[in-house]
């Protein structure tokens, strides 16, 4: 049997994983402010029009 690199992740990542694992259904308060916060930034962000001339360039050289 020839196993991949592909087939190997995907054995290392299911014995990784609990069989019975169910992530969080309940969100902490921290968690709900951070998340309200983020979306409170992004708003302020969108609302901001951004000309082409002051974006950075997409390669940077030192």
């Amino acid at each position: 049997m020839k196993v991949t690199r592909r087939d190997l992740a995907i054995m290392v990542a299911a014995a990784a994983v609990p069989a019975g694992a169910q992530p969080q259904s309940e969100a902490g308060d921290d968690t709900r402010s951070a998340e309200d916060a983020l979306r409170n930034n992004a708003a302020q962000l969108q609302k901001v029009d951004l000309p082409m001339a002051t974006e950075p360039a997409f390669e940077f050289k030192a």
